[in-house]
């Protein structure tokens, strides 16, 4: 990350997404806010063969527990710039900035509550195609339909799960449907665990 196309990327998003939260994980490319039960993230894409950029605008949700960066809800933009000179590339980067953080804003205003982040995991994991309702959206949907208390819902999507990358998560939540108190403590250590891990800083308070 010391070359020059690449430190002309984080001054951008810096400028753009330091007022909304925004922080830069490590030296990557990867900008996170932090919003207690999931992440707005932003992606400074970099070109497979050449020195370039372009902007992925995401949602991580930390109850899930995925244990790497997914983008539960993402929004690829057709924002693209190729390095040139140094001039070039800075302004290129500055407008792919400002559309990041309009994009970062339209995230926060889209999922301002866990309620609204439930309805919409749960719509998507019920209309899903075949192939996503019985692996991570009817995951996520299991976990969120148990946090609402909708724990007959719950076990519907949690037992109706197919994908073995996903079994391995649910096997643990599943002997909780019963226990909703139970259920909630297993999310909290789920979300606890994934910020640990991403290095984000302990809450005071469990978030469910």
């Amino acid at each position: 990350m010391s070359d020059t196309h690449s430190r002309i990327i984080a001054a951008a998003a810096k400028t753009e997404l330091a007022s909304l939260g925004f922080r830069q994980k490590g030296r990557s490319r990867l900008w996170l806010a932090d919003r207690g039960s999931w992440l707005n993230v932003v992606e400074f894409t970099p070109g497979r063969w050449s020195k370039s950029v372009s902007l992925m605008s995401a949602a991580h949700w930390l109850w899930v527990g995925a244990g790497f960066m997914s983008f539960n809800v993402a929004t690829s933009s057709k924002c693209h710039a190729e390095f040139g000179t140094e001039d070039q590339f800075r302004s290129a980067t500055g407008d792919i900035a400002k559309v990041a953080r309009a994009n970062a804003i339209a995230m926060d205003e889209r999922f301002p509550s866990f309620g609204v982040i439930a309805d919409f995991v749960i719509e998507r994991a019920r209309s899903s195609p075949d192939r996503m309702g019985p692996s991570w959206w009817g995951y996520e949907a299991g976990i969120a339909s148990g946090l609402i208390g909708n724990f007959e819902e719950a076990g519907t999507f949690l037992h109706g799960l197919t994908d073995d990358r996903v079994t391995g998560h649910a096997a643990p939540l599943l002997p909780l449907l019963a226990d909703p108190e139970a259920f909630r403590i297993k999310v909290n250590d789920l979300v606890a665990q994934e910020r640990a891990r991403l290095k984000l800083k302990a809450l005071d308070n469990p978030v469910f």
